[in-house]
């Protein structure tokens, strides 16, 4: 069946949202309202670089390229660089030769409006793979580590989705004790962006490659329709740290906690808020990256019982951060934003928030 690669246009919207059932939620509505926030809301890039293969009057392949800034050596150093993700193809449409198609279509879009390069912070084991035989290059590993905790919730394994739906949320410890705040760490269901901002800017930064996390960035970010979040914030007079936890409300097994953001004045404050996390809510399993933290911050990770995955097997290996060339390069050319490379994880200060996993 011959199919037609579009570029989005608003009358795509219910095609789409129907193909995404394959890859973000089972609801068409929820779906629409994840792409609206994630493309058409966007702070950096307000408009949806998104290429849709329809065939028969339905979407069966697509692929999404949403804003993201970037800074490096200094504040002033801004690089929009986009960000590709939603690569999903119809079951019925898989080895036909659509997904190369749509995939190059997209890239080709970013690169006609000038970009120099793409990036992918979640890519699925099988993109990933595929991706390294397209021309994307892997930076290296997010370099995961796990807590795993009372298995709470483990009779529910073996229940169907519906009653694990039904079971309470991974948070509603943490929410417990948010009615009974102790200390200087106090737990929010709704971010802080202009105090949050205004602390990442006074913390001392090295220079490698990080998102530009400001308060519109902030306000926008932690409104993911996919998501539930729940902010821990250490403020004695003043915003002096935050953990931003985060799990994903379509999750059909038992549920882990990702801790997506952490930032904090001191390492005092840094345990402090680790510990506050792990005791509050006893998660059953909790997620966090390592990748370009400092000796501290992997240090109170450890202490509080986080550790690498006993094994690494391929679907471990084969994930990571992605980047891609969007201009034509003379062979063993590095790829260089500033004074970074790009194809060093080390000069990428990463945190799971900048990834649409988190």
């Amino acid at each position: 069946m011959s199919c037609e690669i579009l570029a989005y246009s608003t009358e795509l919207d219910p095609l789409i949202a129907r193909l995404q059932t394959h890859l973000w939620s089972n609801d068409p509505a929820l779906n629409r309202r994840y792409f609206r926030w994630k493309y058409l809301e966007n702070p950096v890039l307000p408009e949806a670089l998104v290429s849709v293969a329809v065939a028969a009057g339905r979407a069966v392949a697509m692929r999404g390229m949403s804003g993201a800034l970037w800074q490096v050596d200094d504040a002033a150093g801004h690089h929009l660089i986009p960000y590709a993700d939603d690569f999903v193809v119809d079951p019925e449409h898989r080895n036909s030769g659509v997904a190369s198609r749509v995939m190059h279509a997209s890239l080709d879009a970013a690169a006609r409006r000038g970009f120099a390069f793409a990036v992918n912070l979640s890519a699925s084991p099988i993109t990933f793979v595929n991706s390294l035989a397209n021309g994307w290059r892997s930076a290296g590993s997010f370099r995961p580590v796990w807590r795993d905790g009372a298995p709470a919730s483990g009779p529910l394994r073996r229940l169907g989705p519906i009653v694990r739906r039904l079971a309470p949320s991974p948070f509603a410890r943490l929410d417990r004790a948010a009615r009974a705040p102790t200390g200087a760490v106090t737990v929010a269901r709704e971010p802080r962006p202009e105090a949050m901002a205004a602390l990442i800017e006074r913390l001392p930064w090295d220079g490698r490659i990080r998102m530009v996390r400001d308060a519109r960035y902030l306000g926008w970010r932690f409104r993911n329709p996919l998501h539930e979040y729940r902010f821990l914030y250490w403020d004695e007079g003043r915003l002096d740290g935050f953990l931003v936890l985060q799990r994903y409300r379509t999750q059909r097994i038992d549920p882990w906690v990702n801790i997506v953001d952490l930032e904090a004045a001191d390492d005092r404050i840094l345990a402090g808020l680790l510990s506050a996390a792990v005791t509050l809510g006893e998660f059953p399993r909790m997620h966090a990256w390592t990748v370009g933290a400092d000796a501290a911050r992997q240090d109170a990770l450890r202490e509080h019982g986080f550790a690498p995955p006993a094994a690494e097997g391929v679907r471990a290996r084969s994930r990571g951060l992605l980047v891609r060339s969007l201009r034509a390069t003379p062979t063993g050319d590095r790829w260089r934003l500033g004074g970074r490379d790009l194809l060093r994880i080390d000069d990428w200060d990463l945190r799971l928030a900048y990834s649409m996993a988190g």
